[in-house]
């Protein structure tokens, strides 16, 4: 019976600047490094890296050089220690995946021979998952045998994920005396309050009869489903990407797992805020304070004073023994809101100055402040006091266009997704079009069942079916008829004309 244990990662989000700060762009580098470190001490067979590896699918020389170098080191590492090599089992994710290609920086990777990638493909023609064996040879392929295991793997593919289970179950071996493992990049509904996932259905619960362990990745929230007897993993991230995850009070982290034949027995390691040399996996330290009422101040010159006044307990300033250095974790990114009526204009309260202020007197990385519940009596004015990345500017954009129409309730998500994708394909110096059209397509069908869509041309050509049909069909074979015949290229080109 074998024996096997390994490490399951997901969303490293490595190239990430957050806050546009050299050291948070380290950060992820650092708490990469210091899981494959821990992989090394577990003595794991494998490593299993869930999707988005990569924060970027267009990333620059220098990220693509630190991950070389700390990939490369890694396997040196553990051919020293433990005279033998870890595997890098990888699949591509959202934010990894070549859109309208079918080169990207992790199949580089894998060419260099630093990751195994596996993709499983989806034959339009046959309508078929296809898992070919791994070649290491061409370093291609969708599945991998180790000690008897047999790990499958999956590119992200958005919004058709729903609608592939059963071709994944049909193309995946039953093993009995083993254990099957399956690699993805999806949520599941209801476990990240931030995004919408895909519905547990009985077709996702079927793959269970062959799936002994299905290696999510995309939710930053560790979670196992179900409690009882669980065989779905999602490790979360490895770093805070988003503010809303520390408020939600995300658990992150990731997966030590030892299989023996179709026992399955997992070790949930935890990200702990800041460096306090633990077992657990150390992140920057991200300070969330409490609001600060502002609201008996006369002037925004007295708001300052009150506010470096009320931050004295709870941070250190430069000049104390509790100082830090901007590369220790320790050193916080601090959060907190300002609130009250003031009796002054909301023009006045400038951000950007309060927030030098503090830089200058206390020891942190960094500070950002919400002002949401600030109100003037003297105007109605909204400031908007966080700066917003391109991308977060493009997300509110599409979702205001969306929530204009109420046909894309439920699947505003998979419809950024999908414009975003668009977008990517069509700045491209060279667009693949006719691949952005299938995949407009593949969309589209996945969905067709929520719009109302024109009959003129489906009525023509049922019509024609039906004549053409000799009597002795049914109902039944004339439908199929009809849909065999129905072209949605023929279709977009009768709407448009």
């Amino acid at each position: 019976m074998t024996n096997i244990k390994f490490l399951h990662i997901a969303d490293i989000h490595l190239g990430k600047r957050q806050y546009n700060l050299k050291e948070r762009y380290y950060d992820y580098f650092r708490v990469f490094k210091s899981i494959l470190e821990k992989s090394i001490e577990k003595e794991v067979d494998f490593i299993l890296i869930s999707g988005d590896l990569f924060d970027n699918r267009k990333i620059g020389p220098i990220v693509l050089t630190d991950v070389f170098n700390i990939i490369s080191k890694f396997k040196e590492r553990a051919k020293n220690k433990l005279n033998r090599d870890i595997p890098l089992i990888c699949i591509e994710g959202n934010h990894d995946n070549p859109i309208y290609s079918t080169q990207s920086w992790m199949t580089f990777l894998a060419d260099l021979e630093l990751i195994i990638l596996l993709s499983g493909k989806y034959d339009k023609n046959t309508k078929k998952i296809i898992f070919d064996p791994y070649d290491s040879k061409t370093r291609r392929g969708g599945k991998i045998k180790i000690k008897n295991i047999t790990i499958y793997g999956l590119p992200f593919f958005g919004s058709s994920t729903a609608h592939i289970f059963p071709q994944i179950y049909d193309a995946i071996e039953q093993n009995n005396e083993q254990s099957n493992i399956l690699m993805m990049h999806f949520g599941i509904q209801g476990n990240d309050p931030i995004k919408s996932g895909i519905e547990i259905s009985e077709s996702l619960n079927k793959l269970r009869e062959k799936i002994d362990y299905l290696a999510l990745g995309h939710f930053h929230k560790q979670y196992i489903l179900p409690k009882k007897d669980p065989w779905i993993f999602n490790p979360g991230s490895l770093e805070i990407n988003d503010i809303k995850e520390l408020f939600e009070n995300y658990e992150r982290g990731a997966f030590i797992v030892k299989i023996l034949g179709k026992e399955i027995y997992h070790e949930e390691l935890i990200c702990e805020i800041g460096d306090n040399n633990s077992n657990m996996i150390s992140n920057r330290n991200f300070k969330l304070l409490s609001p600060i009422d502002i609201g008996e101040t006369k002037s925004f010159k007295e708001t300052i004073v009150l506010i470096l006044d009320s931050l004295i307990k709870d941070l250190p300033e430069k000049k104390s023994n509790l100082s830090k250095s901007k590369d220790d974790l320790n050193c916080p990114i601090v959060i907190f809101s300002i609130k009250g009526q003031i009796p002054y204009s909301r023009l006045e309260v400038n951000i950007n100055q309060l927030k030098g202020e503090i830089m200058n007197k206390f020891s942190i990385l960094d500070v950002r402040i919400f002002s949401t519940y600030l109100i003037s009596t003297l105007d109605d004015i909204i400031i908007s006091e966080e700066k917003k990345t391109i991308e977060e500017i493009e997300t509110d954009v599409f979702n205001a266009i969306l929530s204009e129409n109420p046909l894309f309730k439920g699947i505003e998500s998979d419809t950024i997704a999908l414009m975003k994708n668009i977008k990517f394909g069509l700045i491209e110096k060279s667009p693949n079009y006719f691949e952005i059209k299938e995949s407009i397509k593949d969309w589209f069908m996945s969905y067709v069942d929520k719009f109302d869509l024109p009959k003129i041309n489906i009525f023509t050509k049922s019509k024609k079916i039906k004549e053409e049909s000799s009597e002795e069909n049914n109902e039944e074979e004339i439908e199929e008829n009809i849909q065999d015949e129905f072209d949605l290229d023929e279709y977009i080109d009768d709407i448009d004309n």
